[in-house]
């Protein structure tokens, strides 16, 4: 008997709490390796509480994360030697641990890569969390929206503001940008008074992406091999003509791969480069001459890099809050599915047909 179908019995064996419904895995793999059981609630220590999540949001790195693709790898814990998954989300706390700053009922959401995913990974019905890990949801953003919405714009406010240096009447290039991620963008350097500038790959996604607020849309074939031909020069057409001659001054790229030659040179003096993401894991086409004359800057960048900073952090919640509340922010919800679903959730994430988040409602029939 495999450990996963073994963990029913198990349950029910230990007579703990009422069971839920999780996503789990005992060996690296794709999607075949991810599995729906049915664990036991864990009861919340000091300081913690334990959250029924009402929305889950999907990320590349749930993907990445099986497969033992992602920043860092996954862990089998014992007795059963399975590794949760789920790396964003929110829900109602209830149940709290003694000293526990917050109350059975409160709307919270969590905070992305602040809390261990292969022990309490999100992907699941509820969750036992400490108390540092959480945030009040906005009141202005549905239980059904709220576990998309940290992840995504905590990026974007952290990589255009922080990492991006982006200022007011600014241009910022944003690729991939029907993602999650790249949504948050478009609207985060509107509500900076920046212009968002958005490179897709379908001609599909030009007409919703300026409805979003992209103040123009340029169409990239995926991991093309014409860059530096026929498509880099339409690109530099595109982004002379959209920026006066000058160039972009930030570029927030998802991509990486040799595209990125074309964006270094569509880049102005002393212009930017943030690169939040490896879509094309192709090696990348650095142009160091013109890195060079232009005096650009290349950066990488993660959204821990604000989630571990105290100030900043502080600083990228108050910002969201406020857009939220103000209607300058909105969630984009591409579809949702049931926990059951999950199969059917990737499935569509992988596809990339997609604009703005997929949701899992671990609770939904």
């Amino acid at each position: 008997m495999e450990i996963l179908d073994a963990l029913p019995y198990a349950r029910k064996k230990r007579k703990q709490e009422t069971p839920l419904k999780a996503l789990v895995f005992s060996r690296p793999g794709g999607l075949d390796q991810i599995k729906c059981v049915d664990l036991d609630a864990d009861i919340p220590g000091p300081n913690q509480v334990r959250v029924r999540m009402t929305s889950v949001g999907l990320n590349r790195a749930d993907l990445l994360y099986p497969a033992g693709r992602y920043f860092f790898g996954p862990e089998y814990h014992p007795p059963y030697g399975y590794c949760r998954l789920g790396f964003e989300g929110a829900g109602i706390v209830e149940a709290c641990g003694t000293g526990s700053r917050w109350q059975p009922g409160d709307r919270v959401g969590v905070l992305p890569l602040r809390f261990d995913v292969s022990r309490e990974g999100l992907l699941a019905q509820s969750c036992v969390l400490p108390d540092e890990v959480l945030v009040p949801t906005p009141p202005s953003v549905s239980d059904e929206e709220a576990g998309g919405i940290w992840m995504a714009w905590l990026t974007a406010w952290g990589g255009l503001s922080v990492a991006g240096q982006l200022q007011p009447e600014q241009s910022v290039v944003i690729t991939a940008a029907s993602s999650s991620v790249g949504v948050a963008a478009i609207q985060t350097a509107r509500a900076l008074q920046a212009r968002p500038l958005a490179v897709t790959t379908s001609e599909d996604k030009v007409k919703p992406l300026l409805d979003l607020g992209a103040a123009a849309v340029f169409v990239m074939p995926p991991h093309s091999d014409e860059h530096s031909g026929e498509n880099g020069e339409r690109y530099q057409h595109w982004i002379r003509q959209q920026t006066a001659g000058k160039g972009s001054d930030l570029v927030f790229d998802a991509v990486a791969g040799p595209g990125i030659r074309e964006l270094i040179r569509g880049s102005a003096r002393r212009g930017r480069v943030v690169l939040q993401g490896l879509l094309d894991r192709r090696p990348m086409d650095v142009h160091a001459g013109v890195m060079m004359k232009r005096l650009l800057t290349l950066q990488g960048y993660t959204v821990d890099s604000i989630t571990e900073e105290p100030e900043s952090l502080a600083q990228g919640l108050s910002f969201i809050r406020r857009g939220f509340a103000d209607g300058d922010l909105r969630p984009v919800t591409a579809a949702r599915f049931p926990l059951t679903q999950y199969r059917e959730a990737f499935a569509f994430l992988e596809s990339n047909q997609h604009i703005g988040k997929i949701i899992v409602n671990p609770h939904a029939a």
